[in-house]
């Protein structure tokens, strides 16, 4: 079982979000709209279920491996604060 630490101490299990989201047919890269696999190819391959922390509601996105080698965690982190920007920045 692979489980992912989100923001508020959750955890994501990974796997069972990916056999959950496959079983649907629906799944699709955020990044790049890739087809999401069957549940045990898009496992062995390395598709990765991120939980994003919204304001009252969290969303799960997918994200295949090729996007995900491409976007680093430093690259992760300005998408989220690009997705969720602050109101105000604070006085220098």
């Amino acid at each position: 079982m692979r489980l992912v630490k989100t923001r508020k101490s959750s955890y994501l299990d990974v796997h069972a979000a990916l056999y959950a989201i496959c079983s649907t047919g629906k799944g699709r890269c955020w990044h790049c709209d890739r087809k999401l696999p069957a549940a045990e190819e898009a496992i062995d391959v390395g598709w990765h279920v991120q939980r994003v922390e919204g304001e009252g509601v969290a969303s799960i996105i997918l994200v295949c491996p090729k996007c995900r080698r491409k976007r680093s965690e430093p690259g992760e982190r300005e998408f989220l604060r690009n997705l969720f920007p602050r109101v105000s920045e604070p006085p220098q």
